[in-house]
This record gives C-alpha cells, sequence and structure tokens, in this order.
C-alpha cells in the first residue's frame, strides 16, 4: 500500500492521530470507529491501536489487518466471522464477537485483561488458551464453568484431556 492510499483511507473513516509504519501498518492513537461500513475486511493493517477499535455492524469474513496490540476494547461483534484468527493478540479492555458464526474460539486473543464476550454463534466448545482477566460470556453451557471462573476451568479442562490420554495407553 502506497501512503497517498492510506491517507485517503483514513479521511474515508476519520481515523486521526496516526502515525504510517514502514511496514505499512499503522498505529493509531484514538479510538477507530468502522461499524456500519458494509466492510468484509478491515481496509487498512492496523499495528497498534491506542484506544478502542469498533468494527460490529459489517459483513467481516476475516480479522486481517487487526491490531497486535490494543489498550481499549476490541468489537467485532455482528458480523459473518466463522474464525478469530487474525485477532488482536492481546487486548487491555473488552473483547466482542458475539452474533457471529464462530464453531471454536481457537486462534484468538492470546490475552484480554476485561471481559469477553461471545454470546450467539455457532460454539461447540468454550474451551481456548486465552487468558480472561475479567468475565467470560458465552451462549453455550458448559458443566462447571460460570462467567467468572473461566480461567481456573480452562485448567481442569486441560487436566482432564491429559488423564484421558494416560489412561488410554
Amino acid at each position: 500500500m502506497d501512503v497517498t492510499y492510506i491517507i485517503s483511507i483514513c479521511e474515508k473513516y476519520r481515523i486521526k492521530n496516526y502515525t504510517i509504519n514502514d511496514d505499512g501498518s499503522i498505529d493509531v492513537n484514538g479510538n477507530v470507529y468502522l461499524d456500519g461500513q458494509n466492510l468484509t475486511e478491515l481496509p487498512l493493517n492496523f499495528n497498534k491501536v491506542m484506544g478502542s477499535l469498533y468494527c460490529p455492524y459489517n459483513k467481516l469474513k476475516t480479522l486481517k489487518g487487526s491490531p497486535k496490540y490494543i489498550t481499549g476494547s476490541f468489537d467485532c461483534s455482528n458480523n459473518i466471522l466463522t474464525s478469530l484468527e487474525l485477532s488482536p493478540k492481546e487486548i487491555a479492555g473488552n473483547f466482542y464477537c458475539s452474533n457471529n458464526k464462530l464453531s471454536s474460539l481457537d486462534n484468538g486473543p492470546n490475552i484480554v485483561n476485561g471481559n469477553f464476550y461471545c454470546k450467539n454463534n455457532k460454539l461447540t466448545t468454550n474451551y481456548s488458551k486465552i487468558k480472561v482477566s475479567g468475565l467470560f460470556i458465552t451462549t453455550l453451557e458448559e458443566r462447571g464453568l460460570k462467567k467468572d471462573n473461566y480461567t481456573d476451568w480452562v485448567k481442569k479442562q486441560k487436566i482432564k484431556s491429559i488423564i484421558k490420554k494416560v489412561l488410554k495407553k
């Protein structure tokens, strides 16, 4: 992408206080509002967002271009995502991915320091490697999982899986 194109996209979506990096990605000091734009993918490659990024109510099929790190919240709810692949790796705030077509939480963020909202998807399990500091909220009810014990529940699921493998031998 050339610099002129990146600047025109930033102007189109009213993205302010940004820096264009050598690799064509951008760092934004502030919030990014891309909601309700009929996007099938993010229009730019974000590196860091020092604020929140909102992209709900689009037609996103992928999270390509998501920032690696975000100091606020990330909202990709109400799209047609089937995977969390390419989502931000670390989110200091909340993560919203409700009302998509997700069947698993694989390849999601590594760390969500706020709450994780994932209601109304097609999940077959809530198990993932995501570290969630706040509440974990999905529509799928699994035995022993409550909205405030996700980290402990994941550890127990991992232990159960290891025990099953050992007993099979």
